[in-house]
């Protein structure tokens, strides 16, 4: 059976990405999303998942990366930040951070998760992939044990240290969806190619308020992905694929 997740990666960043997932969700082939809930916008955001689109997974964008504050104490994380904040990119990131610094920064992200929902998260995630660095990646997998929830796994060995640790996962992860491959030809030509297995499509739709134009670099490009998300001719072409959507949820 071919299977698809569909995930929006950044919910709660802004109102306006909030808004976007959500119209991607309810008009469109967004399946699941993941809430980076140290951003303003991401209590007010889950609330209105719940409320509005109850069959929405919602998930954890776990944080370590950014420039943001963590949700931890700063002062109990020496070696993850820097002046009291996390390093702007993966390759700012130490080469080696202690254990106990990422599992309490992790904890920490997942209480909050849970007190603005109101449960625990269907799945876990990594803002910038930073659940690839090699002192993130026994943490991420141990919470999403613990939680018996699925991870995903952004690297085909990524996938195979998740699986050994006995953490479900997709068995293919793609983000081709992206930046100048965020059109319409490369969408369906990747709808079109999926195997007999269960495919996560990373993409990041929204809308480009103020607020996201003025702090990032992916801004407009959101609203693109956004329209051909809800292009109506993409359900007709799953259908004739006979590709199932799913979440994370059904793994």
């Amino acid at each position: 059976m071919k299977r698809i997740i569909v995930n929006a990666d950044d919910f709660g960043r802004t109102r306006g990405i909030n808004a976007g997932v959500l119209e991607a969700h309810l008009a469109g082939i967004v399946t699941s999303a993941t809430a980076m809930v140290l951003e303003p916008a991401a209590e007010e955001g889950i609330s209105e998942a719940i409320g509005r689109a109850p069959r929405l997974a919602l998930g954890i964008h776990f944080t370590l990366t950014g420039g943001g504050l963590p949700a931890s104490d700063p002062a109990r994380l020496p070696t993850l930040l820097v002046d009291g904040r996390f390093a702007r990119y993966p390759a700012d990131l130490p080469r080696e951070i202690p254990a106990e610094e990422v599992a309490r920064e992790l904890d920490a992200q997942i209480v909050l998760f849970e007190k603005m929902a109101g449960a625990p998260p269907t799945h876990l995630d990594s803002h910038h992939h930073s659940a690839l660095h090699p002192s993130v990646q026994p943490v991420f997998a141990q919470a999403a044990l613990q939680l018996k929830i699925p991870a995903r796994a952004s690297s085909a060995a990524a996938r195979k240290e998740l699986r050994a640790a006995g953490v479900r996962t997709p068995d293919r992860f793609v983000e081709a969806f992206y930046r100048e491959g965020a059109t319409a030809a490369n969408l369906r030509s990747i709808l079109a190619g999926l195997a007999h297995e269960t495919t996560e499509l990373m993409c990041h739709p929204g809308h480009a308020d103020e607020e996201l134009r003025a702090g990032s670099t992916y801004a407009r490009e959101r609203e693109r992905e956004l329209a051909l998300l809800c292009d109506p001719e993409i359900p007709l072409l799953l259908a004739r694929e006979k590709v199932e959507r799913v979440d994370f949820r059904d793994l």
